[in-house]
């Protein structure tokens, strides 16, 4: 199978972007009392300067999914029509029973949710 230039550069910028993607998750790193009330996280996160602390929130709602009982990040997911008893377990770990599911399900927020100059985003 031969690859032209423009593939090999496709693959290299898409793997760039998929690396940078998970650079821009890891709000934590950046953020301080954290908590999550009904489908909201709240979070107090430093801008880009590292200077100043901003009293942000991000519904989880946009950054969630419900996947045959396991929580997913997914842009849009809206996991919180099928998924209730939610809220942070340990740290940024956030657990739900979610329909289709035995159990609960959980998932690190840190790889749904970034930080973006004070911020919150999915």
């Amino acid at each position: 199978m031969q690859f032209t230039t423009f593939q090999l550069l496709a693959s290299g910028l898409l793997l760039f972007g998929a690396s940078t993607a998970v650079a821009q998750s890891n709000f934590a790193a950046s953020c301080d009392n954290y908590y999550v009330t009904g489908t909201v996280l709240y979070a107090d996160c430093l801008n880009d300067n590292d200077s100043v602390y901003y009293a942000t929130e991000v519904d989880l709602n946009y950054c969630l999914a419900n996947d045959g009982g396991n929580l997913i990040c997914e842009y849009g997911g809206s996991y919180g029509y099928s998924c209730s008893d939610c809220g942070l377990a340990s740290g940024t770990y956030f657990e739900c029973s979610c329909q289709d599911g035995s159990g609960s399900s959980g998932i690190d927020l840190n790889n749904c949710v970034g930080n973006d100059d004070g911020g919150l985003y999915c």
